[in-house]
């Protein structure tokens, strides 16, 4: 389906509980999945699991069923009861091994991204492809509970899952994927010194793989905080027009109608990958985990020239616009942490606020410093072990030379007063204006001046030892 241009979520999370019979202090065991696949004439008729999951000390385990019905189900051990409707209740003797078997229905071909997608299971001549909500029957218990995961494909076909090689858990395994061709390919990329971004693709050229793969670890490498390896599986349908992805934690699904060069899922995949590793319960701080990753992500995307003057330009008024038309972005921090998991506005509230706050703090540090340092400068002096990266933002900047941010930091932060840049905060070569609506709303843009406008050279937001290229954004 043409059109799908924003990042897609899938809002399927196992709950209630499963009572294991192990010492309290010990998790509970792995759930293991074995997927294969039915093949005829080189052509996949079904995808057929086999789930391995030990019950409580109550004998039972209740599945959430895929969210296609599969056309078979039946229990290897433990006795099924699928009359209830909206889940599966496995029972069998207590800390007994339950085996469960169901088989997809025939895959539906599908030329170009669409939600179907998101639906069902998926193909293409010699590819098959599903997300872990549609495939997978997901047990009932705790969301940080392991899942492992193997594969069993003909001959001649090779497979992989967004999950990667390492177990998942419950709750990120709806927003997984699984991949299977007889033309797979993969792509391993470095992401800084520790870490790696895997991809498996089917559907796209060789060197439009790989410049996708390069261009995405390097933007999360300049982010500079990536925890973990990165799993991407990225499917190229080659008709249509439009793209959608998936996050679980550090697994992502990219579908793409077709090579764009400019990258326009880019700054999303690569923002919510950043921001992948937020504590649980912390939403007190999302401003900067998830704001300061955007204005993190903006810059890298201006070092690498996948944002010229103008598609910069044009995310920060993106990002203006999210902010300026919330109805909550007044809200206080306080505010925020209280209803971040219950408001969707105000889960999306903290990263198009706290992006604009970094370049804020960005124009401040630049005129104190006289264009030597940035805010770049200062996150890396920032101690990344702080709980509460407020003060600690605080004193980085301090120490570079910017000056005290504090009483900026209570205003528009703390107490959530409206946000609003002054007209040369990127520099000589954008201006902000604001428009004041009858009703008293207002509402800041950004636009791109002409280049015979930009008098002094410097990347917005880059390390004050960069150079700029031809290309670069002048300010």
């Amino acid at each position: 389906m043409a059109g799908i241009s924003k990042r897609i979520w899938m809002l399927l999370v196992a709950t209630s509980a499963i009572a294991p019979i192990v010492h309290a202090s010990e998790p509970p065991p792995p759930v293991h999945y074995d997927i294969g696949l039915d093949v005829r004439n080189n052509e996949v008729e079904a995808i057929t699991v086999r789930a391995m999951v030990r019950t409580g000390d109550d004998g039972v385990v209740d599945f959430k069923p895929p969210s296609q019905p599969p056309v078979e189900v039946r229990a290897e051990s433990g006795h099924l009861d699928t009359s209830i409707g909206d889940h599966w209740h496995v029972t069998g003797a207590p800390g007994a091994e339950i085996v469960l078997t169901w088989r997809s229905p025939k895959p539906d071909p599908s030329p170009s991204v669409g939600w179907s997608a998101w639906q069902k299971v998926i193909a293409q001549p010699g590819n098959v492809f599903a997300f872990g909500s549609v495939l997978l029957a997901i047990p009932k218990g705790p969301a940080t509970r392991l899942v492992t995961e193997t594969m069993s494909l003909p001959p001649g076909w090779q497979g992989a899952s967004s999950m990667g090689n390492r177990p998942s858990t419950l709750e990120k395994l709806p927003y997984t994927s699984f991949v299977a061709s007889r033309d797979l390919s993969t792509v391993t990329r470095p992401i800084g010194a520790t870490n790696a971004l895997h991809v498996a693709s089917m559907g796209g050229r060789a060197q439009d793989v790989d410049a996708i793969a390069t261009l995405l670890a390097t933007t999360l490498s300049a982010l500079g905080d990536v925890p973990e390896d990165v799993t991407l599986n990225l499917l190229i349908f080659n008709n249509g027009d439009g793209y959608g992805y998936s996050i679980g934690g550090p697994s992502a699904t990219l579908l793409l109608s077709r090579y764009d060069p400019s990258h326009p899922w880019l700054f999303g995949l690569a923002e919510d990958l950043g921001s992948s590793n937020d504590t649980p319960g912390k939403a007190n701080t999302a401003w900067f985990t998830r704001g300061f990753t955007g204005y993190r992500v903006a810059n890298a995307l201006v070092a690498h020239g996948v944002f010229d003057r103008t598609a910069f330009a044009r995310h920060v008024d993106q990002t203006l616009n999210a902010y300026g038309g919330s109805p909550l972005r007044r809200a206080s921090n306080a505010a925020v942490a209280e209803d971040y998991d219950r408001i969707r506005e105000m889960h999306d509230l903290p990263a198009a606020r706290g992006e604009l706050f970094a370049w804020l703090i960005d124009a401040r540090i630049r005129e104190a410093t006289r264009g030597r340092k940035h805010l770049s400068d200062a996150l890396g002096r920032m101690d990344g072990s702080s709980p509460d990266p407020g003060p600690a933002l605080i004193a980085a900047v301090v120490a570079e030379g910017g000056g005290d941010i504090s009483p900026l930091y209570q205003r528009y932060i703390v107490d959530g007063e409206l946000l609003q840049l002054p007209a040369d905060t990127l520099g000589p070569c954008f201006a902000i204006g604001t428009v004041v609506y009858d009703y008293g709303w207002q509402v800041q843009h950004v636009f791109a001046k002409p280049q015979s406008q930009c008098d002094r050279p410097a990347l917005v937001g880059a390390d004050s030892s960069a150079k700029p290229g031809r290309d670069a954004i002048r300010r």
